[in-house]
């Protein structure tokens, strides 16, 4: 329960063996993590994106194993949604995306980040913006009806992400 807080930063939210085989999961190639091209007007090129669980359901074989595990840390009632998403930089032009809720009513939305990469997590809350630097296995937790924004990399080609969203 964040309580009064208006968003919650853990680093190393997982165990490190727990974080690497999930990290060597999604973000390693060689595996052949299946990835959905998403075209959205917010980013020039669109981004790539994996659903775990969506519309009251799971959507992928790795859920049980990857991804339940993670859900009983963060104490999830009630799962919304829980997609990864694989954002390639050049494809944002050095533009942060577009303010965003992701619903409009009291729920938890909650980042694990996969990667660490010079870009984060904006937030802006009572009118100021707070930046989250994207650092792996780091678990940045707010109400869903804060309006937060992607910043793209300017080093690093990719960066990798898990958001859920719960009660």
């Amino acid at each position: 329960n964040i309580g009064v807080m208006s968003f919650k930063k853990i680093d190393n939210f997982l165990a490190k063996e727990q974080f690497e085989k999930l990290q060597n999961l999604i973000c390693n190639p060689d595996n052949n993590f299946p990835w959905y091209y998403k075209n959205i007007s917010e980013v020039d090129k669109g981004f790539f994106t994996h659903y775990f669980y969506v519309d009251n359901k799971i959507y992928c074989n790795y859920f049980n194993d990857y991804v339940e595990p993670i859900l009983k840390q963060l104490e999830v009632k009630a799962l919304i949604e829980a997609r990864v998403h694989m954002f390639i930089s050049e494809f944002f032009k050095n533009k942060p995306s577009e303010w965003h809720i992701h619903y409009p009513f009291k729920a938890k939305t909650s980042i694990l980040y996969l990667n660490t990469c010079d870009s984060g997590t904006e937030l802006k809350i009572n009118d100021e913006e707070i930046f989250i630097k994207q650092e792996a296995n780091t678990m940045l937790i707010f109400d869903s009806d804060i309006y937060h924004r992607g910043t793209p990399s300017t080093e690093d080609d990719i960066r990798y992400l898990i958001n859920f969203s719960y009660f």
